[in-house]
């Protein structure tokens, strides 16, 4: 066991040699999973995905996390999907999460595997270090101890509202803020004025925090957060992007108000829209089958229309 584990650390080693560097602030889409009709997934349209993504502004690109439907890819798939999209997305910088367990013997291998990819940070998701019902100190003694065992890899967190949304303390950000081995938040709380106090927590640590809510983009923004990264940026990057650029109130009220309808269906509904604006995705999902009804359907082309319209009327 000792020497697995050491070969495991080894195998960390060149990764502590890089200098540390932030993450940009701005727009970091979770970035969707094109399947075929049979549920294979379909590389090509990643590739246009990706582009689409960068073309449209984005400053990074959270890949593997929910909404790439990650726990519905074998471990083999979210490594060469991560793969693809380092490759695809050039200078962008590039985060993934998918770790298959908490259980040091199958996250160190494939932390290794994932950080070979070339991504930027490799990304914890909250609910995957404790139960519901276990403490935040034992949360913090796991991941203390999953921090020792891959020295230097660069880290991030993601809130994930599924199994169930492990939201971490301020007293918690401090501590990850302070070690300097985290770079990424995708914060989950909805709540402007807690990411503000987060954002006071991890101040003068490369700790970045990016906001999942659309509809408080812009006040979380304000109250010190750093960017946004969420669902809406899968239907209209370039509207967010902008929005972020412009604080465009316009642009905020328009996310709010067709919030529902990006949700609904969802991420199946965000592949119709990416695919109205030309990328190459079918609306497939492994994570459950769905169709859409006519009404649903012409909303959806509505809202495609109106986006594109905007983002025009203010460019």
């Amino acid at each position: 066991m000792y020497t697995r584990r050491a070969a495991l650390a080894a195998s960390f080693a060149p990764l502590m040699k890089a200098a540390p560097r932030s993450l940009p602030d701005g727009l970091w889409p979770v970035m969707m999973t094109p399947f075929k009709t049979d549920k294979s997934i379909d590389y090509n349209a990643l590739d246009a995905l990706t582009d689409w993504y960068v073309a449209n502004g984005a400053d990074g690109l959270f890949a593997c996390c929910m909404s790439s439907e990650v726990f519905n890819l074998t471990p083999e798939e979210r490594l060469e999907v991560t793969r693809r999209v380092v490759k695809r997305a050039g200078k962008v910088p590039v985060v993934a999460a998918g770790m298959p367990s908490r259980q040091h013997n199958e996250a160190l291998p494939f932390i290794s595997k994932m950080m070979d990819t070339g991504i930027d940070s490799f990304v914890i998701i909250t609910n995957q270090m404790a139960a519901k019902d276990e403490s935040d100190a034992l949360w913090l003694e796991r991941t203390e101890a999953l921090l020792a065992a891959a020295p230097g890899v660069r880290m991030g967190f993601y809130e994930a509202p599924s199994p169930y949304k492990r939201l971490l303390s301020v007293e918690m950000l401090r501590w990850a803020g302070k070690t300097g081995r985290f770079f990424f938040l995708k914060d989950v709380s909805l709540d402007a004025q807690v990411i503000g106090e987060r954002a006071k927590a991890v101040a003068g640590t490369p700790l970045k925090i990016f906001n999942a809510h659309a509809a408080i983009m812009l006040d979380a923004v304000a109250a010190g957060g750093h960017g946004f990264s969420g669902v809406c940026a899968n239907g209209y990057p370039g509207l967010v992007s902008l929005g972020l650029k412009r604080k465009s109130d316009k642009i905020q009220e328009f996310m709010r108000e067709n919030e529902r309808t990006i949700s609904n269906k969802y991420p199946t509904s965000c592949k119709v829209l990416a695919n109205l604006a030309g990328v190459p995705i079918a609306p497939v999902s492994r994570k459950r089958d769905v169709t859409f009804t006519d009404e649903e359907m012409e909303k959806l082309r509505a809202l495609r229309r109106s986006a594109d319209g905007l983002q025009r009327s203010l460019a």
